[in-house]
């Protein structure tokens, strides 16, 4: 089956996007569209919506951010928006390169419950990557807007994470009779929940604000990779297909 290099090709596209101007911006759409067409491929080929496997979770969420673009570059100007967009989605890609692709769905996943936790996931992290992409524009520009907007996507990403858990505990109780179990995964996905709802609170009440807020706001992002990918190498988890 085709893996590796269709995803290197749309990686190349991406890399091929950081020159900028209008050049880079159509380079960057058609990097897109063959991801797109990737995403489309392993649906059909799996027979089922590509959600329950590392694999499948990090393209889609990296496919997500992609289409972000359309959006932040109304906000964002393109060179600035070229230099670091895509930088994060072919991080997302080259991580998903390396996990192993398993082609099945376990008896455990099919339940409505888990889509939810996993869909909402996906969204809520690809929401959370676009608020650093805003966060780093402030950074480098100084644009007010920028912090504001990286604080809007951070809190939609912290809502859409908000109904993971919330699915993802009632999938927990109906497979495993309980809501929550504590092993280091769940304490991570915990940290990263209560991390953007410190940045959040802090920035709402007026404790943060400017380059200290903008700069937690970043910083959620590799927390959040650790918490999705570091955990299970580094300290262990039975949680190894998503």
């Amino acid at each position: 089956m085709i893996n590796a290099p269709w995803i290197l090709a749309f990686i190349a596209l991406y890399s091929l996007s950081l020159t900028g101007d209008r050049k880079g911006r159509n380079l960057f759409i058609a990097g897109l569209l063959l991801h797109v067409g990737y995403m489309v491929y392993r649906g059909l080929y799996l027979g089922w919506v590509p959600v329950t496997e590392r694999h499948d979770i990090l393209l889609i969420m990296g496919l997500i951010v992609a289409g972000g673009f359309f959006y932040l570059n109304k906000r964002i100007p393109l060179n600035m928006l070229l230099d670091t967009l895509p930088l994060f989605v072919i991080l997302l890609c080259f991580f998903a390169v390396f996990q192993i692709r398993m082609d099945s769905i376990e008896p455990y996943m099919e339940s409505k419950w888990f889509y939810m936790h996993i869909v909402f996931l996906i969204i809520g992290y690809a929401f959370f990557i676009l608020s650093s992409v805003a966060g780093i524009s402030y950074l480098r520009g100084k644009a007010l807007t920028h912090e504001t907007l990286q604080y809007r996507l951070a809190l939609f990403g912290w809502l859409f994470f908000s109904f993971s858990l919330i699915g993802g505990s009632f999938w927990f109780y109906y497979t495993y009779g309980s809501y929550w179990l504590w092993t280091a995964k769940e304490l991570w996905i915990t940290i990263v929940w209560f991390y953007y709802g410190f940045y959040l609170h802090g920035r709402q009440v007026k404790a943060l604000s400017g380059r200290v807020s903008v700069v937690l706001g970043v910083a959620g992002f590799p927390v959040l990779i650790f918490a999705y990918l570091g955990v299970m190498p580094i300290i262990g988890s039975p949680w190894t297909q998503f």
